[in-house]
C-alpha cells in the first residue's frame, strides 16, 4: 500500500509539473503575439476567425514547441516503437510512408479514371508530334515488403502496381516497369533510403537507365549532349519520414539512424542549358513529383539518354500538377519537346482526387505528327 501511495504521489507531482510547464508555455507565447494581427470584428469572433488565428499564433510561439514535440515523439518511438499515422515503422530501422498502404474502396475506380486521363494526354501529345513515356514508380513498401509488418498491408495492395502497368500498356501507353529492376537490385543492396520516402542514388540511377532504354526503343532521336558527374564527401541524410515522425530535433539516440551517402552531381559538359522559357528546342522534358528532384535522378536521366532534359517536376505534385503546369505553359505550346517523360508514383494513381484534374490541351499543334 505504501508503495502504491508513493507511485500515486509521484504521478500527481509529475502531472502538476507538466501542467505548470504548459501554463508557462502559453503565457510566454501570449507575450510574443502581436494582437494587432488577430481579426477582431464581431463577425470575426462569431465565425471563429479570431479564435482560430489566436490558436495558431499560440502554437507558433510556444518557446519549447519543437523540443516538446521531439521529446514526445522520441518517447513514443523509443518506448513503444510507435509513430504518427503518416509513417509506418518497419523492421530493421526501415520507415514507410503511410499513404502507400492506405487504399479506399474507390481506389481502383480512381486509378482507372486517371489512367484514362493519361491516355488522353498521350493522344494530345501525339497530335503535336510528341512521344509520351510514363515511368510508374513502385511504392517503397512494395520493393521492401519484407520489412513491412503484414498487418499494415491491405489485400488490394498486392496487385495495384501490376494492374496499373498492364492497363497503361493495354491502352497503348509506353509505360516503364521500374518494379522489376528495382526489386531485383534491392536483393543485393539498398535502392530506397531507409528513413525517406524516395529512392536513393542507386535506385535513381537504375530507374534512369531503365527509362532511357524505353525512350530509345521508341525510335525518337534526341540531340546528343555530354554530361560529367562528380562525387561529393559523405554526408548524413535524415529523411523526410523522420521529419514526419516529429523526430527531426530529437537526439540521434532516440530516433532511427539517418541514411548516409556521397552525393553525386551530374552536369552538362558544356556551359549551355535548357530553360522552360528558353528560345531553343528542348529535346525532352521530365514532369513528375519529388522523386524526379531527389538523389540526382534528373542528372542520371540526362546521362543515360545522352541528351538534355528539362526538369519541370515539383514537390507535392501528386498525379498531375507538374504536368498540368507544364502543358499550360506557352513555351510548351510554341516549341514542344520530342519526348515527355511523365514520372508517376503508383500510389498517386489511386489516391482520392483533391480537385478536378483537367489537363490543359487545345489549339493547333505546333509540330505535325511524326
Amino acid at each position: 500500500m505504501a508503495t502504491e501511495n508513493a507511485h500515486q504521489k509521484i504521478a500527481a507531482i509529475a502531472l502538476l509539473i507538466v501542467m505548470a510547464l504548459g501554463l508557462w508555455q502559453v503565457v510566454a507565447a501570449l507575450a510574443r503575439i502581436d494582437f494587432g494581427e488577430i481579426p477582431s470584428t464581431p463577425a470575426d469572433f462569431r465565425e471563429g476567425r479570431s479564435t482560430g488565428k489566436l490558436q495558431r499564433k499560440i502554437e507558433d510561439n510556444l518557446p519549447w514547441r519543437d523540443a516538446m514535440i521531439a521529446g514526445a515523439s522520441a518517447l513514443r518511438y523509443a518506448l513503444a516503437g510507435g509513430s504518427v499515422e503518416a509513417v509506418r515503422v518497419g523492421r530493421d530501422g526501415w520507415l514507410f510512408l503511410g499513404e502507400e498502404l492506405q487504399l479506399a474502396d474507390e481506389s481502383a475506380a480512381w486509378s482507372r479514371e486517371r489512367i484514362a486521363k493519361v491516355v488522353e494526354v498521350k493522344r494530345a501529345l501525339e497530335a503535336r508530334g510528341v512521344t509520351l513515356v510514363v515511368a510508374l514508380v513502385p511504392d517503397k513498401a512494395r520493393v521492401y515488403s519484407r520489412f513491412v509488418p503484414a498487418s499494415d498491408v491491405p489485400p488490394a495492395h498486392a496487385a495495384r502496381y501490376g494492374e496499373a502497368l498492364a492497363h497503361l500498356r493495354q491502352r497503348g501507353v509506353n509505360a516503364v516497369d521500374l518494379l522489376t529492376p528495382l526489386a531485383a537490385a534491392a536483393r543485393e543492396g539498398e535502392v530506397y533510403y531507409r528513413t525517406d520516402t524516395h529512392w536513393n542514388q542507386r535506385g535513381a540511377k537504375i530507374a534512369a537507365d531503365t527509362i532511357a532504354a524505353t525512350v530509345r526503343s521508341t525510335g525518337v532521336k534526341l540531340e546528343p549532349a555530354k554530361f560529367t558527374s562528380r562525387l561529393g564527401a559523405e554526408v548524413e541524410r535524415p529523411g523526410d519520414l523522420i521529419r514526419l515522425m516529429g523526430l527531426e530535433h530529437a537526439p540521434k539516440s532516440l530516433r532511427p539512424a539517418s541514411d548516409r551517402e556521397r552525393p553525386v552531381m551530374t552536369e552538362a559538359a558544356d556551359a549551355g542549358g535548357a530553360s522552360l522559357l528558353g528560345d531553343f528546342e528542348i529535346p525532352a522534358t521530365l514532369v513528375g513529383t519529388s522523386y524526379s528532384l531527389r538523389a540526382n535522378f534528373h542528372g542520371f536521366l540526362q546521362e543515360a539518354l545522352g541528351a538534355r532534359v528539362l526538369n519541370a517536376s515539383r514537390d507535392g505534385s501528386g498525379f498531375y500538377q507538374s504536368a498540368n503546369e507544364y502543358f499550360a505553359n506557352e513555351a510548351f505550346r510554341a516549341s514542344p519537346p520530342k519526348v515527355v517523360i511523365w514520372e508517376i508514383p503508383e500510389r498517386a494513381l489511386s489516391e482520392k482526387p483533391a480537385s478536378r484534374e483537367a489537363l490543359p490541351f487545345g489549339g493547333t499543334p505546333s509540330r505535325p505528327p511524326a
